[in-house]
């Protein structure tokens, strides 16, 4: 690549550190304090050159990837001219038929117990607990695999009791999960849609 690497700034007085993130769109946006100078962001950028252009690499095949395969369950599926649609419902589908009797299950064995669960597509989100203990699933948790799928019902379940992420709360997730840290590791280590 070598080349200039260009990047936009946002700086926050409540930052203590400098951090670097590729955007989904290859943008490169720099989150460092107000005091820090432009010379010593330009020198922390061209000290992380490799590692960016690594990402933005492994980025370019990753879109590449997703225009002829998707994701089911952890492994590659070939599109086979499927649309977003009928990935999208086939994704509806699979995380229903996952998450219900996960649901069940877990909500039998921790006593919580929700007052409705929804299935949705959502961008930032793997699944939500309201006020109201609603329990809400992306459907692209379809694209994880099951082990996966089934910390994040324990996860939302966990927050009926708790609507944090105090000790007492991963307390109550490594009481069902002994290995959920595991489980959050390799999803964002194949980083799907977060």
């Amino acid at each position: 690549m070598s080349q200039t690497l260009t990047y936009r700034v946002d700086r926050s007085g409540r930052r203590k550190h400098t951090y670097l993130t590729i955007q989904k769109d290859g943008t490169l946006l720099v989150r460092a304090n107000l005091t820090i100078s432009q010379k010593a962001i330009e020198a922390f950028v061209t000290s992380k050159r490799e590692w960016i252009e690594e990402r933005i690499t492994a980025l370019r095949e990753a879109e590449e990837h997703a225009r002829t395969h998707f994701m089911l369950l952890g492994n590659p599926q070939v599109r086979e001219g499927r649309t977003d649609e009928k990935i999208d419902a086939l994704y509806r589908e699979t995380v229903k038929a996952i998450v219900t009797p996960l649901v069940e299950r877990y909500s039998e064995e921790m006593g919580l117990f929700p007052t409705r669960v929804s299935f949705r597509k959502n961008r930032s989100r793997w699944g939500s607990c309201s006020s109201r203990d609603t329990l809400s699933f992306n459907i692209q948790l379809a694209q994880t695999p099951p082990e996966f799928i089934e910390y994040v019902v324990v996860h939302e379940l966990a927050h009926i009791r708790h609507k944090n992420h105090s000790k007492a709360f991963w307390k109550l997730v490594a009481a069902h999960l002994p290995d959920y840290k595991t489980r959050q590791k390799c999803v964002k280590e194949r980083r799907y849609l977060l």
